[in-house]
């Protein structure tokens, strides 16, 4: 019965972080998408990645989302200019 209490709670544990995952900055389909929306992965990590516009462009890609959730994802990693 412990057992089965441990593996249920790595089952979740398991499932909610591959939910969550995001595709990492420096991989070939986030660095396609940086540079679909004019910017490079030097200009992301010194924040001069462009506009918010191309951002929220930069997330929908790179994450595979629609821009609402987007625009939560860029606002909770702080993305975005503050009036965005």
């Amino acid at each position: 019965m412990k057992l089965l209490g441990i593996f249920l709670v790595l089952t979740v544990l398991l499932a909610s972080s591959v939910a969550n995952a995001r595709e990492p900055n420096d991989s070939p389909h986030s660095q396609a998408c940086m540079a679909q929306n004019g910017f490079s992965l030097e200009m992301w990590r010194a924040h001069r990645a462009g506009t918010d516009a191309q951002v929220l462009k930069y997330i929908m890609c790179r994450d595979r989302v629609p821009q609402a959730q987007a625009l939560k994802i860029g606002r909770r990693d702080h993305n975005f200019s503050p009036n965005f």
